[in-house]
């Protein structure tokens, strides 16, 4: 899918989780939260193509990557004790900063577009989310970005690799679209009714 889908996408998802949110472990309460949940939920849907530099979040986060990787290179050389210091102290803020850079120097549509990619996030995010003190909202809201992205590109005629790295085979629903079609187009065209439908219905219960 293109970015602009996999917006739509991810938007339908996080309007649909908030809409139907008494059927899920998620508490989001007042606008501002319901806001911020929706923003978080657009990044993730975007996050998976991460490993792409044309994307529109890779773009930014290869020179994040190249940058971090500098500044830990740099802190190794001329203050090697006060690196090893950080890592024994500080072994989660040393993941909160390498993991991203890994993420982004992979291969594109590969292992960000699996299963295990969804397991590692939660995973990821149970260890840095306490000490960064992250909602659990918006840990729910990074997820559900991220598998609406996922789910997306498995409508596309490439589809995707679910079982990766244990497989390299990408799956594909039984009714595909080339990413950039006509087709895909209409879809978009579709989530955009069904998301004006679910913001009027989120409306409605916000205000009540």
């Amino acid at each position: 899918m293109m970015a602009s889908g996999h917006q739509a996408m991810g938007l339908t998802w996080g309007v649909a989780a908030i809409t139907f949110s008494h059927l899920l472990p998620i508490e989001i309460n007042g606008k501002n939260e319901t806001i911020l949940f929706i923003i978080i939920v657009m990044i993730g849907a975007l996050l998976p193509d991460m490993d792409s530099k044309s994307s529109k979040l890779g773009r930014y986060a290869y020179p994040i990557a190249i940058s971090v990787m500098i500044l830990v290179g740099i802190l190794y050389i001329w203050q090697p004790k006060q690196f090893w210091t950080l890592i024994d102290e500080e072994l989660t803020f040393v993941l909160a900063t390498m993991v991203p850079v890994f993420f982004v120097l992979s291969s594109h549509r590969t292992w960000t577009h699996s299963i295990v990619f969804l397991g590692l996030v939660v995973m990821y995010l149970s260890l840095v989310g306490s000490w960064m003190m992250i909602p659990d909202y918006l840990q729910y809201g990074l997820m559900i970005g991220i598998g609406s992205h996922i789910f997306g590109d498995f409508l596309t005629r490439r589809g995707v690799p679910l079982l990766y790295p244990f497989s390299k085979r990408n799956f594909r629903f039984l009714f595909s679209f080339r990413t950039g079609s006509a087709a895909e187009r209409f879809v978009v065209i579709g989530l955009i009714v069904i998301n004006i439908w679910l913001l009027i219905e989120v409306g409605i219960t916000i205000v009540n």
